[in-house]
Formats: C-alpha cells, sequence, structure tokens
C-alpha cells in the first residue's frame, strides 16, 4: 500500500504546484478487474485534498450493484468523492449519464459560461434511468450479482486448476476477469493472436468476452446483472470445451497470427 502511495505522490502531484483531481475506478475496468489494495483510496484521497484537488470516482463500470457486495464502488473502499460520474448501466441499454457532486461544486458550473450541455435532463432519459433504478431495486439485481458472481469465480477457480493457460482469475459480484498465461511457471502473458483465437471460438459458442489488461492478454467478464447460474454454467462448460480444444491443438491459432 505505502509503495503506491509514494507513486502517487512522486508521479502526479506536481512539485511546489496544484492539483486539478483525482480520478480513479472502484475497479479497474479495462485493467481488467484489477482491484487497488485496501487502504488505498483513503490516502489518495488525502493526498488530493493535500494538494488542493478534487476526488472524482469513475463508476460506470462498478455501479448500481455489480460489485455485489456494495452499491458503489466508492462505497466498498469506505471512501467519498467530490464527484461521481456514471452511465452505461443507468440507462439499461438507453443512452445515458450522470454526474454527481455538492451543492458547491455544482454551483461553480452553473455559474460558467463554459459549461453547458445540450442533452442535460432531458426528460425521456430521466425516465429510462429511473425505470431502471426500479428494477434493479425490485428484482434483485445486487443480491443476484453476489450470488451468480461467486458462481462464476469459483468456476473459473476449477478451470484456473485443470487448464495451463489460466493464470490469475479475480473480481467482485459480476465484476470479473480471467487471465491466460503461456503457463504457470513463467506466467508470461499469452500472446493477443491466441487470445483472439480463444475469443472467436467462444462467440461460435455464443458467448461474447470482451479483451483487456495490460497485455491484453485477459478476457473480461461483465455480463448483464440479471444473469442466472444456468447462464454461469453453459458459460463455464463452453469455456472449458474451448481451453480443452486449444490444448489438445484443435483451434485455428496460426490464422490470427498477423505476422503470418
Amino acid at each position: 500500500k505505502q509503495w503506491y502511495q509514494r507513486r502517487v505522490r512522486g508521479t502526479i502531484c506536481p512539485p511546489g504546484g496544484g492539483l486539478a483531481a483525482f480520478i480513479g475506478e472502484g475497479i479497474g475496468g479495462m485493467g481488467a478487474a484489477l482491484q487497488q489494495t485496501k487502504g488505498f483510496y483513503n490516502k489518495v484521497y488525502d493526498i488530493t485534498k493535500e494538494y488542493g484537488g478534487l476526488n472524482i470516482m469513475d463508476e460506470v463500470q462498478t455501479g448500481f450493484g455489480r460489485l455485489g457486495s456494495h452499491y458503489w464502488g466508492f462505497e466498498y473502499h469506505g471512501v467519498m468523492p467530490d464527484i461521481i460520474t456514471a452511465a452505461k448501466s443507468i440507462g439499461n441499454g438507453f443512452p445515458l449519464a450522470m454526474c454527481a457532486t455538492s451543492p458547491e461544486i455544482a454551483e461553480a458550473f452553473a455559474n460558467s459560461s463554459l459549461h453547458f450541455n445540450t442533452f442535460g435532463g432531458n426528460a425521456l432519459q430521466c425516465a429510462a434511468g429511473l425505470a431502471t433504478l426500479e428494477a434493479i431495486e425490485e428484482d434483485g439485481l445486487q443480491e443476484n450479482c453476489a450470488v451468480v458472481g461467486t458462481h462464476f469465480l469459483e468456476g473459473f477457480n476449477k478451470l484456473r486448476t485443470k487448464h495451463e493457460i489460466v493464470g490469475d482469475c479475480r473480481g467482485k459480484g459480476l465484476f470479473m476477469a480471467m487471465e491466460f498465461v503461456t503457463d504457470k511457471a513463467s506466467n508470461n502473458p499469452l500472446p493477443v493472436y491466441h487470445i483472439m483465437a480463444l475469443l472467436e471460438a467462444l462467440k461460435d459458442r455464443r458467448i461474447i468476452f470482451g479483451r483487456g489488461g495490460l497485455f491484453g492478454n485477459c478476457i473480461r467478464i461483465q455480463p448483464p446483472m440479471c444473469v442466472t447460474k444456468e447462464d454461469a454454467d453453459y458459460t463455464l462448460a463452453a469455456l472449458d470445451a474451448v481451453l480443452t480444444e486449444y490444448a489438445e491443438g484443435k483451434l485455428d491459432v496460426e490464422s490470427f497470427n498477423p505476422n503470418k
């Protein structure tokens, strides 16, 4: 934790200068469900304030109960940001985004001629957002994220034990990732074109995953919050089948090699 704090102070805080803001996610999205160390945000938020900045939490991917145990990522970390941004899930497919902040900060925007929002407060979008929030509550989707997410992760860990190329499996609720490596001994990232071959084979089985991670060797699993254990079992079985085919050399991996 202390190492990360020193990195923050040494890289984003200018010597003798101020700091506009620090922006972070409850759990790293494109980093493939990377979780910050416990207490990281508490200390970083203090550092931001020390330099006169605001703390912004991006809840686009982690918000609205997806983590299972908490409705918001900042709640999971036990901090209170100055500004919260969120989108996507709040509209359940309808284009909608939001920004929540304190009256003092909002007033600074309202009194500035440099900020405006053409579509802000659109009645139809707000109705879609309200209906989505009601469905999350009425259908118990946060609890479903906790239950089905745990079931998913248990299955992922079984696949990690079975398959040599499965590295770290991580996540919280229905915010998960699986890392692929050349082998467990070296832990080197599996080449991206191998990942593309795996994703294509999964697509043939009606499973679509996103890709992420620093080396592009992870699949990102963030399914709809209404998925069931049966959906999870189908997905895990498809993953198992594809990984088995890969190990047996039955996937046409080289057709995805950009150097061929």
